[in-house]
């Protein structure tokens, strides 16, 4: 098991326990892809591309350079596979305030 984040639209973001790749998929609504936030190194974003337009979640990703927003439930991990450390979820929570 490893803790990620999850964040739900129009909800806080909060920490889970998952096991395998099937967890992520459960969490967001299908097959995921996996995202990088210039801001966040370290950390990846899964998340279902199929959701786009669909229950946005109120914060933008920026990849190279690049803008575009988050749709549908986000799941925050570490690049490495590894759990989230203590300092890691607070990077990330640090991060989506900047967006409020």
């Amino acid at each position: 098991m490893i803790t990620v984040l999850i964040k739900h639209p129009h909800e806080d973001v909060a920490p889970i326990q998952i096991k395998d790749t099937d967890d992520v998929t459960r969490l967001v609504g299908g097959d995921f892809e996996v995202l990088a936030d210039d801001r966040l190194d370290g950390v990846s974003l899964l998340v279902n591309e199929d959701l786009r337009g669909v229950a946005a979640n109120n914060f933008p990703v920026t990849t190279d350079g690049f803008l575009d927003w988050v749709y549908g439930p986000c799941v925050f991990v570490k690049a490495d596979g590894t759990s989230l450390t203590d300092e890691d979820m607070e990077k990330i929570r640090k991060y989506l305030a900047s967006h409020v």
